[in-house]
């Protein structure tokens, strides 16, 4: 710039020959070449440039051709933005100015548009011949440009980690064995429920925050994984801990060795954990359904095979067996079907014995009345009560007041607040039918709508075979019940 400015023919510029430049002017030019940093002066009422060779990259393409002419030919596109602090320094109404990391949208290699960011300081250059003792402005300009990018793109990668560790409920934290320190950072803190106005924490002792957040239970384990730290360079960890609201979580860990000491144990450890509360609540809970499972396979195996022996022994023939012990497989299919739909949990009461009668008579046929508050039972108590249900109504077709279309059937229940327990008590009672005879003896249907529903709800059945129809009635405790 030395030798451009040099052999430049100023007299075709707004400043003159270079021989009658005022002194100021010439120790500013002098004072520009000679820095190392990007500097520029921009001199007289048109703020003529020049500028030192620190400062070419700034001005890209715009170079040679801005050395010498106005402020406001080189870069019209900020005159808005500069152009007012350039006046007002020159006239003596303002002193410097500085800006860091101010942003310009600028256009300096050809007609593309960039926006770039500048720290910048504009001073005054006194000079007593001007009338404002101001003759121009000195710019030093360092373009911070790649440095603003590049620390908002760490910024942006910061919040990205940040992000990603919080909604995975992950936390890290980093232990110096030699200093006794661990260090967390502020997911780390969070995932443990700590506070540590610096994030920093001690390693051992009564103020060990990890081993105080630990489960009393596991704390040993925090020694055990620290000797590890001594042979091996990583290793997993899985733990619980207990919050500062009581609240218990499971933490998925692993640890990594930084660098050792001279004599091979382990300076600087670093841990990342993750919560793994929700997979510990899963895992406990499909072991509880498989167990839940297996308890209920062997139960229903256990209920079709006296379903079985029980048929058998009251048939005649083959052909009668298929008969009652498909019909029955179906009401006892019936009511698991409908437990399964509420996962087991139990079945309401208005459902069962809806389910149950559907294979036998419209339910909205004037012969059907049901009714009775919304109750729900248990699983056990309705797959009892769904037998004998299903019983009820097949020989209601067969024998009772389904078999005619004067028939009527009436099932209804209620709960008994009054009884301590509380109870239930469910009535079957069909009326309008043929004449109803007790049986001669006692068969499957029997055993199944009165011993085996008294054995399995602890309750108590009555059956009256009355001239009008059969009158079923069950009372039951408060447990067959979902409260």
């Amino acid at each position: 710039m030395s030798a451009l400015i040099g052999a430049k023919d100023w007299a075709n510029t707004v400043l003159g020959p270079a021989d009658k430049w005022t002194a100021n002017l010439k120790l500013v030019v002098s004072t520009i070449l000679a820095s190392g940093f990007p500097m520029a002066v921009r001199w007289g009422p048109d703020f003529a440039m020049i500028y030192n060779d620190s400062y070419r990259p700034i001005l890209g393409d715009k170079h040679p051709w801005a050395l010498g002419l106005p402020f406001r030919e080189v870069w019209p596109e900020v005159q808005k933005t500069l152009a007012p602090l350039h006046e007002a320094i020159l006239s003596g109404t303002r002193g410097a100015f500085f800006a860091e990391d101010l942003l310009l949208r600028i256009q300096r290699h050809g007609d593309r548009w960039e926006d770039a960011r500048f720290t910048i300081s504009y001073s005054p250059v006194p000079d007593a011949s001007t009338p404002t003792g101001v003759g121009g402005v000195m710019i030093t300009a360092v373009e911070t440009t790649n440095r603003v990018r590049t620390e908002e793109a760490l910024r942006a990668s910061e919040e990205r980690y940040r992000s990603a560790m919080m909604l995975g409920r992950m936390g890290s934290w980093e232990v110096d064995f030699v200093k006794g320190t661990r260090a967390w950072t502020p997911e780390g803190m969070a995932l443990f429920g700590i506070d540590l106005p610096d994030g920093l924490g001690q390693v051992g002792g009564h103020s060990d925050e990890l081993r105080q957040a630990m489960h009393p239970e596991d704390r040993h384990l925090l020694d055990r994984y620290h000797g590890l730290a001594t042979d091996q360079d990583s290793f997993p960890a899985e733990y619980r801990i207990v919050r500062p609201d009581g609240r218990m979580c499971w933490l998925s860990g692993y640890g990594r060795v930084l660098d050792r000491q001279a004599d091979g144990k382990a300076h600087r450890l670093i841990n990342v954990a993750t919560d793994i509360t929700e997979r510990k609540a899963a895992e406990a809970h499909q072991r509880f359904l498989l167990q839940e499972l297996s308890h209920r396979s062997k139960n229903l195996l256990s209920i079709t095979q006296a379903i079985a022996d029980q048929t058998l022994r009251h048939c005649t023939d083959l052909k009668e067996f298929q008969n009652r012990f498909n019909g029955r497989l179906r009401g006892l299919a019936a009511s698991n079907t409908l437990l399964a739909s509420g996962n087991w949990r139990g079945s309401s009461l208005l459902a069962l014995v809806e389910l149950q009668l559907a294979p036998f008579v419209d339910l909205r046929s004037p012969q059907i009345e049901i009714g009775g508050p919304n109750i729900d039972l248990t699983a056990e108590a309705a797959q009892a009560i769904g037998l004998a249900l299903h019983e009820l109504a097949t020989n209601a077709v067969k024998h009772g007041a389904l078999s005619v279309a004067p028939g009527r059937l009436s099932v209804s229940w209620q709960v008994d607040h009054t009884q301590n327990p509380e109870a239930l008590k469910l009535d079957w009672r069909e009326r309008a039918g043929p004449a109803v005879t007790a049986p001669k003896r006692t068969g499957f249907g029997h055993v199944v709508m009165k011993t085996m529903i008294e054995q399995a709800v602890q309750g108590t059945v009555e059956i009256e075979f009355a001239a009008e129809g059969l009158h079923w009635s069950l009372q039951a405790p408060a447990t067959v019940i979902l409260l």
